[in-house]
């Protein structure tokens, strides 16, 4: 489609919803909140203590201090609850850092759910208090922080007995483990079709760096979920490094949508500024902080650079599937900002969401891969139908140059036959003609040469009639019809007729301009034999000769006043014979006169 199309159906409709999905999406986390039972109690207040060391009152939610980095961090939390009559469940809707809670010395379990694979982004907690537990109870929460520069995070606890737990079940419930299992499996099916794909169109530079993106992003997760096993607990601190990768490996993706060559430093600093960073932080020569800052800087920068991109060249293209894979990119921009805000204390915030835009970035990738399917469906069906079109239109005027070329065909043989035609019968029936005008005009007209001129014209015209009916494989009926009407001829004359054919092979490609000018050769030297020859017999015969030919042997006592002949008769002869592939020779030897006739058995 030329741009000037694209202007002219282009359709604002799409762009509209994707941006309003963009903003909803940007304002979710500050509206969409787990439901909390009214009849919950909350407990805002709590004594912390880090390490062993002193305890101090603090206030939920509550967000530690900026500590060093990757410092081990054990902050423990303690709260006095009222546990209603009949059990119920602890609601804590976010949490950062590793969690484990006591009710009463009593350990707590429950559904949690780590959504980016490890639980220094934040989660929430529902837990089911103990059977027979009732009244006032001793809440201990205790958050570890292993390494990393994350911040823990407690928000208010809420009890919710049994029968109010029920109302709000089916929203805790829908961000259990299962969900995260379920995404990664999605995620998992996705790079499937992804690499499938790929390895089907290695030419398209899109679905490899699609392939890319969701083979790292799902490496990413499963290094980051330390129950994987993937990345020992030393080597955890160090994955927040690969995150300038996915920034980088988004702008070459956007360069690929857009047609813009991918410069080879970029291809480069994918793996190369990952490394970097982490062999800095390793050898201590690039502080920890420094590094996880330059880290989210540049995954945000390549992601908004990406976004932009994308956003433009689909206005431009009017694509606008190409402006819904610019929305993860930019989400994760956004949410990157508000994340590395609440990890360096600007914003207060309780969970990070950055990692939580897979999802809504497979459901993008999913709609690129069915857009662009779809776009080559209608690209293969608009050129079937131009071929169709086009072949319709071929055959259309094929068939009008076959008619054509038929009229002009029927029109060249109708022209050709005409011109046979009127050249045998000046050749056959006009000498004979003249012969009866000049007899009929002498004074003293013989009336029997009169009587066998007009048997010689009539004879002629019989054959040339005669040949008409002839067609392929009827040689041997022409001859022999040839053979019926001379043989009594020559008994008047008193002359003998010795014919054979027997020996002589079937023709192909007989038809009735050939036909006659055999059977004029035939006749003609049978003619000249009866002028020339003794009176006695005239043997003709056939027979096969060498290679695919056949012969043709008439031959009569001849005279001793008779030359070698090269009249006007043999040479007509010999130009017949010519035209049909063959040659005819004439040989006086030994007082007998031999016409020899050689034609191709395919004429």
């Amino acid at each position: 489609m030329s741009v000037q199309a694209r202007r002219a159906s282009f359709s604002y409709l799409p762009y509209v919803l994707i941006l309003a999905f963009t903003l909803l999406l940007m304002a979710a986390p500050y509206f969409v909140k787990l439901p909390i039972p009214e009849t919950a109690t909350e407990t805002t207040s709590a004594r912390l203590s880090f390490n062993g060391g002193p305890e101090q009152a603090v206030e939920l939610p509550h967000r530690w201090p900026r500590l060093p980095a990757s410092a081990p961090v054990r902050a423990v939390y303690r709260l006095s609850v009222e546990i209603p009559t009949g059990g119920g469940y602890l609601l804590i809707p976010a949490a950062q850092q590793e969690i484990a809670a006591q009710l009463n010395e009593q350990r707590l379990g429950g559904t949690q759910i780590y959504i980016s694979g490890e639980p220094s982004v934040g989660a929430p907690y529902m837990l089911r208090i103990p059977d027979g537990m009732s009244g006032t109870a001793d809440l201990v929460i205790t958050l570890t922080r292993e390494s990393g520069v994350v911040p823990g995070y407690l928000s208010r606890v809420h009890v919710a007995d049994e029968s109010s737990i029920a109302d709000v079940r089916w929203a805790w419930l829908s961000v259990t483990s299962g969900t995260r299992i379920s995404v990664l499996g999605l995620q998992a099916i996705v790079i499937t079709a992804l690499a499938t794909v790929w390895l089907a169109r290695r030419g398209d530079p899109i679905f490899a760096w699609l392939f890319i993106i969701g083979g790292g992003s799902l490496l990413y997760s499963l290094a980051n979920s330390p129950a994987s096993g993937l990345v020992s607990p030393d080597g955890q601190p160090y994955i927040v490094f690969v995150m300038p990768s996915f920034g980088l490996m988004a702008l070459g993706l956007a360069q690929a949508v857009a047609g813009i060559p991918r410069p080879r430093w970029l291809k480069i600093a994918i793996v190369g500024l990952p490394l970097a960073l982490t062999a800095g932080v390793w050898l201590e020569v690039v502080p920890s902080m420094v590094g996880v800052l330059v880290a989210a800087l540049v995954a945000i920068g390549g992601h908004i650079f990406a976004a932009l991109l994308l956003t433009r060249d689909a206005l431009r293209c009017n694509e606008w599937d190409r402006a819904l894979l610019a929305v993860p990119f930019f989400l994760v921009a956004w949410y990157g900002l508000r994340d590395l805000g609440i990890v360096i204390g600007l914003i207060d915030g309780a969970l990070l969401l950055s990692g939580k835009i897979r999802l809504v970035t497979m459901i993008a990738v999913i709609t690129l891969l069915m857009r662009r399917l779809v776009s080559s469906l209608d690209a293969l069906d608009h050129s079937n139908e131009t071929l169709r079109l086009r072949l319709a239109a071929q055959e259309e005027e094929l068939s009008e140059l076959h008619a054509k070329e038929k009229a002009l065909t029927a029109q060249t043989i109708r022209e050709q036959e005409r011109s046979r035609l009127t050249r045998d019968l000046h050749d056959g029936l006009s000498g004979h003609l003249v012969s009866i005008i000049a007899l009929s005009q002498e004074r003293e007209g013989d009336p029997k040469a009169i009587e066998r001129a007009a048997r010689g014209a009539l004879d002629d015209l019989r054959l040339v009639i005669n040949s008409l009916d002839l067609d392929d494989g009827d040689l041997l009926v022409a001859l022999a019809d040839l053979r019926e009407r001379i043989e009594p001829q020559l008994r008047r004359v008193g002359m003998e007729l010795d014919w054979s054919m027997e020996n002589l092979p079937p023709v192909d490609g007989f038809k009735p301009s050939s036909a006659l000018s055999i059977l004029r050769i035939v006749q003609e030297a049978i003619t000249n034999a009866v002028k020339h020859g003794m009176p006695g017999r005239i043997a003709v015969h056939g027979s096969a000769g060498r290679g695919e030919t056949i012969v043709v042997r008439i031959a009569n006592e001849a005279r001793s006043d008779v030359a070698q002949g090269h009249g006007h008769g043999l040479r007509n002869m010999q130009r017949r014979a010519a035209e049909l592939g063959g040659a005819v020779n004439f040989h006086l030897t030994d007082g007998m006169a031999t016409l020899r006739m050689v034609l191709p058995s395919k004429l």
